[in-house]
């Protein structure tokens, strides 16, 4: 699974171009969870998200806030500058 491989290699979060991608990803990792005693809470977020964070922009302006699992090291990294 695409979470399971983040966590092995290391990874807070996944990036995505993809808007269905990052719904249907952050929305199963719940029910895997549940099926299968999982702890999985990786937060995945757009590109552009990551592109304007990276451009100065804030949480609010990069539209991290609406996350179903908040990016909180993203978040932070935003809060900083």
């Amino acid at each position: 699974m695409i979470v399971e491989s983040a966590y092995d290699q290391g990874a807070d979060r996944i990036v995505t171009p993809c808007p269905l991608c990052q719904v249907n990803v952050e929305i199963y990792q719940s029910q895997i969870n549940e099926k299968q005693g999982a702890k999985l809470n990786m937060p995945v977020v757009y590109y552009s998200e990551l592109l304007a964070t990276a451009y100065g922009a804030s949480a609010k302006e990069a539209g991290l806030d609406g996350h179903l699992i908040a990016p909180d090291k993203l978040i932070e990294t935003a809060e900083k500058r």
